[in-house]
Formats: C-alpha cells, sequence, structure tokens
C-alpha cells in the first residue's frame, strides 16, 4: 500500500523567511533598524577597494624607502662600477695613436713668425751678389726657392710722398742714381721706400723683368710698421737669377729706363 502525504488545504503556506530571518528582525523579532544600514554588495566593494588602495600605497612606501635607504644607494653604485668595468672601449686593448700633423693655421702662424723674424733681424738667406755685365749687378740664388717662400725684404727708408717727391727731383738731377724708389699704399695712405742708398741690403739690387719675373712684392704690417716683401712666385732653383716686375709704367720713366718694357 503506498503511503502518501496530505496537506491540510487551511495550513498557511511554508514560506523561505520562516526558516531563515530578515535582515530586520533577531530571533524572528523586527528590531526596528532600517535596511538601508546593512551593509549591501556595493558597500562591501567599496570597502575592500579602499582597503586595496590603502595596501598599494604602503607597498609604494616601502619600495620608496628601500630604494632610497643608503644600503640601495650603495648597492646601485656598486653596480653601475661593475657595468663600467664590464664595458670595454677598443682603447682599452690598442693605444690611441696621436697625429702629430699640424693644421694649416698652425702652419701658416708658425711660418708668418718666421718671416717676421727674418725682417726684423735682416736676415738674407740664399742670395749672391753677381755681375750680368751690361746689366750690372743682379742677385742669383744659391738655394731652392719654392712657390711662396719668402726671399729677401727690399729694404730702404720708408718716408711719405711729399718726401719722395722731394728726393726724386734731387735724384733726377744726378745721373749717378739709379731707380730706387718703391710708391705703395697702405690704410689708406701712399708710402714710398727709397733704397737710393748703398746699404749693403740685397733686395734693392735684384733687376726688373715685366715678362720673366720669379718673385713679387708683397706687402705686410709688423709691429705698426709696413714692410715690403718679396716672394718667390714659382719654384726657383739654385743659380737662377731673381727678377721681379717694378710696375713702372710712367711715360718719362720708360723713355729714361727703357729697359723697364723688358
Amino acid at each position: 500500500m503506498k503511503r502518501m502525504d496530505t496537506v491540510d488545504k487551511e495550513s498557511t503556506p511554508v514560506k523561505i523567511n520562516d526558516y531563515f530571518l530578515s535582515p530586520g528582525k533577531k530571533n524572528g523579532v523586527d528590531n526596528g533598524i532600517p535596511k538601508s544600514q546593512f551593509p549591501t554588495s556595493e558597500s562591501n566593494s567599496k570597502t575592500n577597494v579602499e582597503k586595496a588602495s590603502q595596501n598599494e600605497r604602503r607597498e609604494i612606501n616601502r619600495a620608496t624607502l628601500a630604494v632610497n635607504s643608503p644600503r640601495a644607494k650603495m648597492n646601485k653604485k656598486k653596480k653601475l662600477v661593475e657595468t663600467r668595468q664590464d664595458n670595454k672601449l677598443l682603447t682599452d686593448y690598442f693605444p690611441v695613436r696621436r697625429s702629430s700633423r699640424k693644421p694649416k693655421s698652425e702652419l701658416e702662424k708658425e711660418k708668418k713668425a718666421a718671416i717676421e723674424e727674418k725682417v726684423l733681424k735682416n736676415i738674407e738667406e740664399g742670395l749672391e751678389v753677381v755681375d750680368l755685365g751690361e746689366k750690372g749687378r743682379g742677385v742669383i740664388a744659391t738655394k731652392h726657392f719654392y712657390r711662396g717662400d719668402f726671399v729677401v725684404e727690399y729694404a730702404g727708408d720708408l718716408i711719405d710722398l711729399s718726401t719722395a717727391k722731394q728726393r726724386e727731383k734731387k735724384y733726377s738731377e744726378n745721373p749717378q742714381f739709379g731707380c730706387y724708389m718703391y710708391y705703395f699704399v697702405h690704410k689708406n695712405r701712399n708710402y714710398c721706400i727709397d733704397a737710393t742708398a748703398e746699404s749693403g741690403r740685397l733686395g734693392r739690387l735684384i733687376n726688373h723683368s715685366k715678362t720673366a719675373g720669379n718673385c713679387h712684392t708683397k706687402l705686410t704690417e709688423i709691429k705698426n710698421r709696413p714692410y715690403l716683401m718679396l716672394m718667390a712666385s714659382r719654384d726657383i732653383s739654385v743659380g737662377e737669377e731673381l727678377l721681379y716686375d717694378y710696375g713702372d709704367r710712367n711715360k718719362d720713366s720708360l723713355e729714361s729706363h727703357p729697359w723697364l718694357k723688358l
């Protein structure tokens, strides 16, 4: 015979609250606390986030203190030194070879200083005075000169233009005087180097050639004074006569000195 459970139709339906208390009841009695004051899932999540952020801040503070501690700084410095020691350079195995070549500016400075010394000390090297027959005296090279080398100074009295004109008039009255006056302009002023007087200097004896010159004049300033130099226009061999163009194209000068045309 099957057993069957019967339910009283008049009995109250069973609810889940009969077995589990609601938030507002304690021991089946309403305690009067509003439901809003009981913790919910949303408030629990906010609390958990706040706790997590606090923990993160604590961890960051601990890490910062650890990095800035004296021991951490010492370890960092030690690692840096070890890294530098491990990074070898090519120069650690092969010595650096320094070039012995001097820059062009330094070479030019040294060359200029050597020329100034020769001018101020009246040094005349590699020159010899010879008799050239009809041409009279001349100067030949006794050493090899390269293009651009200093040959000799055209030395004489440095005078202004008015004084030069007075001397030139005086020299023209006496046929024994030759043409040894060189006119030039320096800093917008007219000057003349008068090398007429016998002085033993060799620059005044170098002959003229309009077409076959191997030297040229160059003006320089040393200690606020202009100097006239003769420079090699090309390579000059030993025994070759030194020549340069006097540059005098005056009609009267050409008539008095026909050799200026050559």
